[in-house]
């Protein structure tokens, strides 16, 4: 029957201890949390907007040096045109070979020009070389031409002309006294379209010129081609990079120096800010994982400290309980001592009174009474006999010292769980060494001990196995081992076998294996376990020759 004041007890303390901890639990998180999300959350903010503020600075410094080289290859370009011209008369570039031999010596340095041409104050050709038929084409109607006879160099934007293909070109003017002359020069559209794109370099993104018009002077990667009319209506001219972020993709637009063009850099903003994605998911694993430790350290922390309190309260229960329970035994027991001794005097004058009146049925010789005194006198012996074993038994005993044959108790034990084990058809193999000596030590302790190893042997072991039980002698201990077919055992169970309640995964309860490790410490001896080679557990048992135990002087009883 359970204690009603421990069920009564335990139903106040413990529900009330989990709703501290429900308390304490939230305080502390929100303590924790707090100052990390503000934290976390503000340095990823600010972190943030430096690397947005940082990047955007880097991509415009690249889009305006990217423009810059640019107007350097044009500006270039036209020197190199300009210094040919200047260095050289009509009169010689128009000779023979002059022109041929200019255009290899060009392409040879700078493989972007197609081919050259010497044009006369009239439009006329007066020398060319290039992959062309334009010998005989007159320019004098053309815009490029009427614009660099004003100008005196000319950039052009891309057009088709007499070759019917997109092309560009570079002319400069040359006044040699009384002769005007131009030389043109077309620029292949192929390698200037890679010197534009360089900037895109590996990211999602376009780059590309478009002229005042908004028609595409390279061709861009996706969304048209060259000298096709552009999405990007061109602002007035100005200064520096313009930025605009629409949806998902950042623009960069800047004006060339050397020609009206407007250079554009698309790029994809996921590609751009990339640094800042990672560091956005760095951050928040941090947080995640922070978060995660501080959680599961306070909740293993506080229903650790509750579990200790809970256990140390269902203790102090336990231990009322038992202390009350014990001490209404004693008063209990003082009492029955003396009931039962006057019951011994009932039955004594029973007994009296029976064999009188058993002598007085023999003289009358009545044969009824004979037989119900008879009974009288049985019960009363019987119930007498009953009183004295009661009595002895609740008598303090003590330890027994003597020789003992530890075969002869494993033997009488294996036979006493017989009927257990042919029910689960347990084999019990023995392999004792002959010869064994005998120790001196308690034959009670020995016998319990015995007892609770091939109990618990029996209990892990599933049916039709085997028990495995064996002697030997070592220095000047018998050592005794069991072990069993069962399951083995982890580190952390294997710490806590021996421990008081403690029940392993496999089912060892730990109350009995605890007072056999009490036993064994007690009477000077020890017990170990290790798992076995193949399975199963392996208990094994050092007795010592000469008993060393740690009972009193006053305890023992020694028997030579």
């Amino acid at each position: 029957m359970p204690d009603r004041s421990f069920t009564i007890s335990a139903t106040r303390d413990f529900p009330y201890y989990r709703k501290v901890w429900k308390k304490v639990v939230v305080i502390l998180i929100a303590s924790a949390f707090l100052p990390l999300v503000v934290i976390g959350g503000g340095m990823y903010v600010y972190m943030a907007s430096i690397i947005k503020h940082k990047t955007m600075e880097a991509l415009q410094t690249e889009v305006d040096s990217h423009k810059n080289s640019i107007d350097s290859f044009l500006t270039e370009r036209t020197m190199d045109l300009k210094l040919i011209s200047e260095n050289n008369s009509l009169a010689k570039m128009i000779s023979p070979g002059t022109i041929e031999q200019v255009l290899s010596l060009l392409q040879n340095q700078l493989p972007c020009f197609q081919d050259l041409g010497i044009i006369g104050q009239e439009g006329d050709h007066l020398a060319y070389t290039g992959p062309y038929d334009l010998t005989t084409k007159n320019y004098r109607d053309t815009f490029w031409f009427k614009a660099v006879m004003v100008q005196g160099i000319y950039v052009s934007d891309v057009f088709s002309g007499f070759r019917n293909e997109p092309h560009f070109i570079i002319a400069v003017k040359r006044n040699e006294g009384k002769n005007v002359w131009i030389l043109r020069a077309t620029i292949m559209s192929g390698l200037f379209d890679n010197i534009v794109t360089q900037v895109a370099g590996n990211r999602k993104g376009d780059v590309y010129l478009i002229n005042s018009k908004g028609d595409f002077q390279t061709n861009p990667r996706k969304g048209g081609k060259l000298m096709m009319r552009s999405q990007i209506s061109p602002p007035g001219r100005f200064k520096g990079v313009q930025v605009e972020e629409k949806d998902s993709t950042i623009t960069l637009t800047t004006w060339l120096d050397t020609v009206p063009w407007l250079s554009v850099v698309s790029v994809d903003k996921r590609n751009i800010f990339e640094a800042s994605r990672k560091v956005r998911n760095v951050s928040l694993f941090v947080v995640l994982l922070a978060g995660f430790l501080i959680v599961l350290a306070i909740l293993l922390t506080t229903d650790s400290l509750v579990s200790m309190l809970e256990e140390k309260r269902k203790n102090k229960h336990r231990l009322d309980s038992r202390l009350r329970r014990t001490a209404f035994l004693a008063s209990s027991m003082k009492l029955s001592k003396g009931v039962f001794s006057d019951l011994n005097d009932i039955l004594s004058n029973i007994h009296v009174t029976a064999t009188l009146m058993k002598e007085q049925a023999g003289l009358a010789n009545f044969g009824e009474t004979d037989l119900m005194t008879g009974q009288i006198f049985s019960e009363s012996i019987r119930g007498k006999n009953l009183i004295d074993s009661f009595i002895r038994f609740t008598a303090p005993k003590n330890p027994v010292i003597m020789d003992v044959n530890i075969h002869m108790i494993l033997n009488r034990m294996i036979i006493f769980l017989k009927t257990p084990l042919i029910e689960k058809n347990i084999d019990v193999i023995t392999d004792f060494q002959e010869g064994l000596p005998s120790v001196r030590s308690d034959v009670a302790a020995l016998r319990q001990v015995f007892l609770n190893l091939l109990l618990n042997a029996s209990a892990v072991s599933g049916a039709n196995s085997s028990i495995c039980v064996s002697t030997s002698m070592k220095e000047n201990f018998v050592m005794i081992s069991v072990s069993d077919d069962g399951p083995g055992l982890g580190n952390a169970d294997m710490e806590q076998i021996f421990g008081l309640q403690h029940l392993t995964k496999r089912g060892d309860w730990g109350f009995g294996l605890a007072i056999t490790r009490v036993i064994m410490e007690r009477i000077g001896g020890e017990i170990s376990v290790r798992n076995g080679e193949e399975h199963g557990l392996v208990f094994e048992i050092r007795v010592p020759e000469e008993f060393i135990g740690k009972f009193l002087d006053s305890e023992l009883v020694i028997l030579d």
